[in-house]
């Protein structure tokens, strides 16, 4: 049974002069760079993401409805102003990606039209198995 703790970060909330470095895809963790930071900021197409505690609410019901919708069970869901963190296993032979990618499908959905329509989350949610 897969299980894989999900962070899906909000959109322009985890910068390259963040304190602990920054993620880029192929090249893994990077040290924190401020000039690459003002890169990232000039090319934001949206101000970055802030979860009120209402979208956390959102976030949160979001994820419970889609566990049960795609068969998946939610060990614990965590939430923060600026990301979401869910513990989730399944028993189908789906891949990671697929359930990574329609979790996030529903949360954007549902954000979409409680709140308004707009970029949520970062491009690529980090996933960590779990054993």
């Amino acid at each position: 049974m897969p299980c894989y703790l999900i962070t899906y970060n909000g959109y322009g909330t985890w910068m390259p002069d963040h304190d602990r470095g920054y993620v880029r895809r192929k090249e893994g963790v990077l040290a924190p760079d401020n000039h690459m930071a003002t890169y990232y900021r000039n090319n934001l197409k949206e101000d970055p993401v802030r979860f009120s505690y209402s979208i956390q609410q959102h976030l949160v019901a979001a994820a419970i409805e889609a566990f049960r919708f795609q068969d998946l069970r939610g060990h614990f869901i965590a939430t923060e102003s600026t990301h979401l963190h869910m513990l989730v296993s399944w028993r189908s032979n789906a891949a990671w990606r697929l359930v990574r990618r329609r979790l996030r499908s529903s949360l954007t959905r549902r954000l979409n039209r409680e709140v308004e329509r707009r970029t949520w989350f970062a491009k690529q949610p980090s996933r960590k198995q779990v054993r």
